[in-house]
């Protein structure tokens, strides 16, 4: 590529980044997970506090207010039209608490339902009382930026484009049916309205587009702080803890499921180590610069045939690579075994194609049987890692194996001698391993 070539591509990297700067505001590049636990909370919230504290006393207030009005019929009907809005709203909130006890694709569908249904019920009791005493010079329309900006914090983007549609959809119809004369102006006040407002179109008009417009803007605003979390949720998630943690870990972390302070758990699986022989020798002949960048893409190619045959990579030691099968995602342990062969003989496979010129192999050690799988450490620093006999069984037979020869305990060889050739190694004695241990050397696929 020339140098103009560089030139332009920057500037329209840098005209992208701008233009996803102003997406913030009015789009969603990207959302964190709503939890079950959020909407059941969002669900003891209304009934808890939502409906004791505004809802119930708003009703008595228009009930008693009503008496007095000058249009009783008005009255009568806004009363009615909230008291409806408030049951139905009570019902709701308790069917979410009990629809979100639980996680399944159905009930995710119902969540979303009955939440829109409280946002529908709790803008019917705003406008109800709105119309009871002026939709543009009553105080409470301060509500309408209120539902917007709660919805955006704490629910998805459409949820919130919901709410933000119905709130000034019910405001300008409100104000349009009382500027026309639709309904009755006031309807719980003592009189009709004599605010000057309401002969003066210039006026009407003003309010009937500033109340919109300070909901929008309160979206575009809260909109813009979500996706910036969104950003940073996304790059912690991502682009940190995927380095670090087992996909399937990093997905829990993202939709907010992961815990860290779970006990460790006893579960068979299958553990490879491989090591790549002739780094150390390579090691004085290449410079650190060079031999980092190798390293870098021996060790990264790796890790992608890893995830690639399902496989969790629990830690790099050097030139040598841990691999784990089983954990944190169940696998039956003969499917472990059989993968865990196959990525090996892919492994050796790679290291030979990207290490040729500098005449690398790789030995791999697999062995299969009980270990405890957890996260170990403190709150300062912890590993998902496996421990037990089993793994350090599997690091021996490493050390043991040959250049592009896999070597595999008892329990793998089992697991997979219907799959490959393997020839009998005999018992090791094993430093570290109290009894020999019946190894077996993987040939190939069988036929």
């Amino acid at each position: 590529m020339n140098g103009l070539e560089e030139t332009k591509g920057k500037n329209m990297s840098q005209e992208a980044s701008g233009l996803n700067k102003w997406l913030d505001f009015v789009w969603r590049p990207g959302e964190v997970p709503i939890t079950r636990a959020r909407y059941q909370n969002a669900g003891i919230l209304r009934l808890f506090v939502a409906l004791p504290l505004t809802m119930v006393p708003t009703n008595y207030l228009i009930r008693s207010a009503g008496r007095a009005g000058w249009n009783l019929d008005g009255a009568q009907n806004i009363l009615q039209a909230h008291f409806i809005a408030t049951m139905i709203y009570c019902f709701s909130a308790l069917a979410l608490i009990i629809v979100a006890s639980r996680d399944t694709p159905l009930r995710r569908k119902m969540w979303h339902g009955l939440n829109v249904v409280a946002i529908c019920c709790e803008i019917v009791t705003v406008e109800a009382f709105l119309l009871g005493h002026g939709s543009l010079i009553c105080y409470s329309v301060a509500f309408y930026p209120v539902i917007v900006a709660l919805y955006r914090s704490l629910f998805d983007y459409f949820t919130a484009v919901l709410a933000l549609v119905l709130c000034i959809g019910a405001f300008v119809l409100g104000g349009v049916a009382e500027v026309h004369e639709w309904v009755p102006l006031t309807p719980l006040m003592a009189g009709p309205s004599t605010h000057p407002l309401w002969n003066d179109q210039s006026q009407w008009a003003n309010v009937l587009f500033s109340v919109p417009l300070t909901c929008v803007l309160t979206f575009w605003v809260v909109n813009y702080a979500v996706n910036q979390n969104a950003r940073l949720h996304s790059y912690i998630t991502r682009s940190v803890l995927q380095r670090y943690l087992p996909p399937a870990l990093v997905d829990k972390a993202a939709s907010g499921a992961l815990s860290l302070d779970n006990p460790a758990q006893r579960s068979t699986l299958t553990v490879m180590f491989t090591d790549i022989v002739g780094f150390t020798a390579l090691s004085e002949k290449l410079g650190p610069e060079a031999l980092g960048d190798l390293l870098g893409q021996l060790l990264g190619e790796v890790a992608d045939l890893s995830m690639k045959h399902g496989a969790t990579v629990d830690k790099f030691i050097g030139d040598c690579v841990m691999v784990v099968f089983g954990a944190p995602e169940p696998m039956p342990p003969q499917e472990q075994a059989t993968r865990c062969v196959n990525l090996a003989l892919a492994i050796h496979e790679r290291i030979k194609s990207v290490g040729g010129s500098h005449d690398l192999h790789a030995r791999t050690g697999i062995n299969t049987g009980e270990v405890v799988v957890g996260n170990f450490g403190s709150m300062a620093r912890s590993d998902y890692t496996v421990l037990g006999p089993t793994v350090n069984v599997a690091a021996r037979l490493e050390s043991h194996s040959e250049p592009d020869c896999i070597l595999i305990g008892p329990k793998t060889a089992e697991a997979v001698r219907d799959h490959f050739e393997l020839e009998a190694a005999g018992p090791l004695n094993l430093k570290g391993v109290s009894h020999p241990v019946e190894s077996f050397f993987v040939i190939g696929k069988k036929r």
